[in-house]
């Protein structure tokens, strides 16, 4: 779970924290450190904006566009017990 970056906290001061509070999730240094960097950098970041970034990210996956002219591929869902595309509109 997420540590919540403590109001008027340094970055150096939450990374600190971050680093010995992560050590047994995340017993490698170097990622342990990109999550505690990657918390401070997503800090300010609202619910719409991380739920976009991962919209976003799934896009991403799905190279080039497999759907139909109009749509666009949003995730993939289930269909005839295979996973597909899940294609909306493009609004």
């Amino acid at each position: 779970m997420p540590i919540k970056v403590k109001s008027l906290e340094t970055k150096q001061e939450f990374i600190s924290r971050c680093m010995s509070v992560e050590q047994s999730s995340f017993p490698d240094e170097e990622q342990r450190f990109a999550v505690c960097n990657n918390y401070w950098e997503n800090r300010t970041m609202t619910t719409e904006k991380k739920v976009l970034s991962k919209i976003k990210k799934n896009q991403e996956l799905i190279e080039p566009n497999p759907c139909e002219s109009g749509y666009i591929a949003i995730g993939t869902k289930i269909k005839d017990g295979r996973r597909v595309p899940n294609c909306v509109p493009e609004d």
